[in-house]
């Protein structure tokens, strides 16, 4: 904002038309037509507690010695020609609600001063460009004196008159002034006579005025708006953010903890360098509001984790809660002073550190953007020199890219703002804070990011809250001291996570060039940040190290699917969880989606070894093609073919998009394919056989009678599953010993057509079809054997 700081009047509103501004004296004062109506007056609860808590401020003010500075008042001074005379006139463009309540209050204790009756006063020159009915009414108020003071409402008297014109009815400005009228003379009704009077003299005592502000020029050249719509786009109601600001500093006011200085430093910085900083945010509105409420939520919401406040972190987006906050920490807390004082240093060395350090009258906001591609990048090109931030991947990359600080100002307390957001950008804060030097800053950085991938159970509020541990952790990561003390201290991330940084700087210990290879492998997608698949302790060459990690690189741009199945052939069983019946969930990697990749790859708390870890490093070390791999464990005499020999051969057993299957007591003849991570009664899966039979005995979809096929088996994947012929009725499970069959036809034909083709194929009289095994484990392969008898079976109209 073009402030002209050096040349700032601190006046009131009387003395205003008696001293030079500018060396140009106030003859008017007007209100703009672009600016809003009177809001002050409005009937909205909202308003009408700020309402209450400015006028019992301005009330105390008029009492105390003392007096109150309502802050700035922003204007443009214009010398305008009125007739033979030169006037300068003062345009409000932000202020104006002040301005507003001082002129009623200024009417109101005029009208109990009998020697002020008929008598032209300076102040008078005060009007409203938004409507002639609003500038009218302000001459009315002026001109009248009312006759009965001890009415119950001024408004009443005033509607009264014969110069009350009956169409200002429909005007808010006036009918809002006429609710201020009526609450402050609400407020004076219960005191005694003097006091109207005694105000009164405060109020327009000329040396020494108990209610002042300061004025700041502003040239508004060339007739342009922008400045008024800077000021908050005037026109519009009091946003959100106006009345948290209204209410936040007279929170600030009235708590004795709070110097004169430091008031007047935080009132004029928020309204001056700190809305300068969120101008560059604003949003498509050309409103800053949105975007530094959310900056002060997140500050003051760390800020209550960390004094092991409660945080409603679920209505964050709620602006009561953000009051509730501020009124906890600013507010008059007996005998703990030190508290607020302690807070309102958090919230403006948060502010302030956005902006350039310099000496200078007015600080200008830093080149935040720049700052975070320095530390931060979308490439794993860059990674040795800046660390991707893949958990953005929630974040809008054209417009936010890898700017958190822009990110927090548009998303905070919104589902794409993770509690993870808020400690990364935490430690971001405190590194600058700090100013920890770039290269350590990186490598603690790296180090937060790591630990925070690996913790999603881990980063918790609501009934178990952790947010004050974490934040506690980030801060020791963050405040300097070699990383492997600094891993000392880490109790709350996860810890198979913390060993696995252990493990990565004992390794660099042996194998110092090697830095930049495992940054890069850390920075892969599939891993983010987390290696304790590579087992990092039992490799001694580092050549070794360099072949896995381009190799890891190499095979996942290969096909998803094909490395399930590879390392299947290395004996992969995935990441599982028991079930009953002796059924177990594993999780083995999906088809398409990276997420449960993530998953797989990811620390588990309390896992001594990674399950795939011998299965990964294996096919890493294996120099044949993923297709060869698969091929040679299919064709292998030796392959056993239980479960997980089908998975591997029938790439429809892997098909599924969350890589997460129920498996039966080994061999597994019972396989269910799960559609999401998860399992229960209302969600609907496939059974694995079932699937791979009909695909390969190429069924059509209309010659199926199950419901919604293949995805059509409810349940926890343990339940029986069958195959149902839409024109027969005829059902088909798998099962240990084979495929069992029931529902025979009563269909004569139907009947006659499955004996006949029944003859040809081993179907004991249980009507199993029964496949040739040894020890339980199938020795030729149940899909190859049943597809065939599956294609006679619906060519023969079954």
């Amino acid at each position: 904002m073009n402030t002209l700081h050096s040349e700032r009047t601190h006046t009131s509103l009387a003395q205003l038309f008696s001293q030079p501004i500018r060396g140009i004296q106030v003859g008017a004062i007007v209100i703009p037509k672009i600016q809003r109506d009177y809001a002050q007056g409005r009937s909205h609860p909202k308003v009408q507690q700020i309402r209450e808590r400015f006028i019992d401020s301005l009330f105390e003010a008029l009492d105390s010695p003392n007096g109150i500075d309502l802050d700035f008042v922003f204007g443009d001074l214009v010398e305008e020609t009125n007739g033979t005379h030169k006037v300068s006139t003062l345009y409000p463009l932000d202020g104006q609600q002040r301005l507003t309540t001082l002129f009623l209050l200024h009417c109101y204790l005029a009208w109990h001063i009998p020697e002020m009756a008929g008598v032209k006063q300076p102040w008078h020159a005060f009007s409203y460009a938004t409507r002639p009915g609003a500038r009218r009414f302000c001459e009315f108020l002026t001109e009248c004196r009312p006759t009965d003071l001890t009415q119950a409402t001024i408004s009443g008297w005033l509607k009264d008159q014969a110069r009350y014109l009956p169409t200002w009815k429909h005007d808010p400005t006036i009918q809002g002034m006429l609710v201020m009228l009526d609450v402050l003379h609400t407020r004076y009704s219960h005191v005694s006579d003097e006091k109207p009077r005694a105000h009164w003299n405060r109020l327009t005592d000329l040396a020494a005025p108990a209610i002042r502000f300061h004025l700041l020029p502003i040239q508004a050249t060339g007739g342009s708006n922008t400045l008024y719509v800077k000021m908050n786009s005037r026109g519009k109601p009091l946003t959100e953010f106006e009345n948290f600001k209204a209410e936040l500093q007279a929170l600030l006011r009235s708590n004795p903890a709070f110097s004169a200085d430091t008031l007047h430093a935080f009132s004029q910085n928020i309204d001056t360098v700190w809305a300068d900083l969120f101008w560059h945010y604003r949003g498509d509105n050309d409103l800053i509001d949105e975007e530094f409420m959310r900056y002060l939520r997140f500050l003051l919401e760390v800020w209550a984790w960390k004094q092991g406040e409660p945080v409603n972190y679920q209505s964050a987006q709620d602006a009561h809660e953000l009051v509730r906050l501020a009124q906890l920490f600013f507010g008059a807390h007996s005998g703990k002073p030190e508290y607020s004082v302690e807070s309102l240093n958090w919230v403006t060395r948060a502010l302030d550190v956005w902006l350039e350090p310099d000496e200078a009258s007015v600080r200008k906001p830093r080149a935040i953007q720049q700052l975070f591609e320095q530390l931060f990048t979308r490439s794993r090109a860059a990674a040795t020199k800046a660390l991707p931030v893949f958990n953005f991947r929630d974040f809008d990359e054209q417009t936010i890219g890898v700017d958190m600080f822009r990110a927090c100002c548009d998303l905070y307390g919104t589902g794409s703002w993770r509690l993870a957001h808020t400690l990364l950008f935490y430690g971001v804060l405190l590194g600058i804070l700090g100013k920890v030097p770039q290269e350590d800053m990186s490598h603690r950085l790296r180090l937060l990011r790591n630990l925070i991938e690996a913790s999603p159970d881990d980063i918790r509020a609501g009934e178990r809250n952790n947010m004050p541990q974490l934040l506690a952790e980030v801060e020791v990561i963050m405040a300097g001291g070699p990383l492997d003390e600094v891993l000392q201290g880490i109790r709350t991330f996860n810890q198979v996570q913390v060993q696995n940084e252990r493990d990565k700087r004992e390794f660099l210990m042996r194998a110092l060039p090697q830095q930049d290879t495992l940054h890069r492998l850390e920075d892969h997608e599939l891993l983010r940040g987390g290696l304790t698949v590579f087992n990092l302790n039992s490799i001694q060459n580092a050549a070794v190290f360099e072949h896995r990690a381009a190799r890891f690189s190499y095979l996942f741009t290969q096909s998803y699917s094909d490395i399930t199945a590879a390392l299947l052939a290395y004996g992969h069983e995935g990441r599982w969880t028991k079930r009953g019946q002796g059924y177990r969930l594993a999780y083995l990697g999906a088809p398409k989606n990276s997420e449960p990749w993530d998953n797989l790859f990811r620390a588990r708390r309390g896992e001594m070894f990674h399950p795939s870890s011998a299965a990964l490093l294996a096919l890493l070390d294996d120099v044949n093609s993923l297709t060869d791999v698969i091929n040679s464990f299919v064709s292998d005499p030796a392959t056993l073919k239980d479960w997980r020999y089908y998975m591997v051969k029938y790439a429809v057993l892997r098909s599924g998009a969350s890589g997460s299957h129920v498996i039966g007591p080994e061999p597994g003849y019972a396989l269910c394919m799960l559609s999401g991570y998860y399992c229960d009664n209302r969600t609907y899966h496939y059974d694995s056989y079932l699937l791979a039979l009909a695909t390969s005995a190429e069924v059509p979809y209309d010659r199926i009678g199950n419901d919604k096929w293949p995805r059509c088996f409810s349940g926890d994947g343990t339940e029986e599953r069958h195959l149902e012929l839409r024109n027969s009725g005829l059902k088909i499970r798998c099962v240990n010993s084979g495929w069992q069959v029931s529902d025979l036809p009563d269909n004569s034909l139907h009947r006659m057509a499955f004996d006949q083709i029944a003859r040809n194929y081993p179907l004991n009289d249980n009507r199993l079809f029964v496949i040739p095994q040894k020890n339980g484990i199938d020795t030729e392969d149940r899909i190859a054997l049943g597809a065939p008898w599956l294609r006679e079976l619906v060519a023969a109209g079954l």
